[in-house]
């Protein structure tokens, strides 16, 4: 378990100082995780984002102006020892760790009478957070975004050359093909066709296997894991504002 950890995460630190829209979140004792927020007005939707394994929330400033431009608020949330949080990140922090953001986040918005819809978004590694979070619908969020998420870890352990006969257990996985079967709102997956680093089937089995009425997969053509944001991106936020 140790050994996925090791390739699964990479946390790093932010090279920005904190902002005025910087928090950070009490997760345990001596635990903190930084969340930075983008709010635009009260009575928009919010997304509430988790991001992917090398990035930090700080990063995603120019992803957050489009969506307030589009009358969206924004909401990033690093992983510990990610951005301006310290601790280590392990897959079972990671998932535990998703509820107390999500339940801080929906405290935020009440306290400062933010009443839009709230709409979860994670990409790829934060596909884990989301996926989690999913049985806590319909009652604390309204709808699912998941972009080059994964149902099934182990392409990607293969890919880095893991023995899974030796290093791998199911009892250790995210169980993340078991959460989706069970989540019945709203769904939007989006994946590069080209992805090199989680396959595009992963969404597809993603889509196949949530029992949501109301779901839909887009594909980006020509991009893959790294470039998905930058080869379409009129498709890539017209779908999300479309969804929400």
């Amino acid at each position: 378990m140790n050994i996925i950890n090791s390739f699964l995460f990479h946390p790093r630190q932010s090279y920005q100082k904190m902002q005025k829209n910087d928090i950070l979140v009490n997760i345990e004792k001596d635990v903190k995780i930084g969340i930075r927020h983008h709010m635009v007005n009260k009575n928009s939707p919010n997304i509430l984002f988790f991001h992917g394994n090398g990035e930090i929330g700080s990063e995603y400033d120019e992803v957050a102006k489009i969506f307030n431009d589009k009358n969206i608020n924004f909401i990033v949330s690093d992983f510990r020892g990610y951005g301006f949080s310290n601790g280590s990140p392990n897959i079972e922090n990671t998932q535990k760790d998703s509820h107390i953001i999500l339940d801080y986040i929906l405290e935020f918005l009440s306290l400062t009478s933010f009443k839009g819809s709230v709409v979860l978004a994670g990409r790829s590694l934060g596909s884990v957070s989301v996926l989690e979070l999913s049985k806590r619908y319909p009652k604390d969020f309204d709808g699912l975004i998941i972009e080059s998420g994964f149902v099934d870890e182990k392409p990607i352990l293969e890919l880095i050359g893991l023995d899974l006969k030796t290093h791998y257990n199911k009892k250790d996985s995210f169980f993340n093909e078991e959460k989706i079967k069970k989540y019945t709102g709203p769904l939007l997956v989006i994946h590069a066709e080209n992805d090199h680093i989680i396959p595009f089937d992963q969404a597809k089995k993603m889509i196949t296997l949530s029992k949501s009425k109301n779901k839909k997969i887009v594909s980006i053509s020509n991009a893959n894991h790294n470039n998905i944001l930058t080869i379409n991106p009129n498709l890539y936020f017209r779908e999300i504002s479309n969804f929400i």
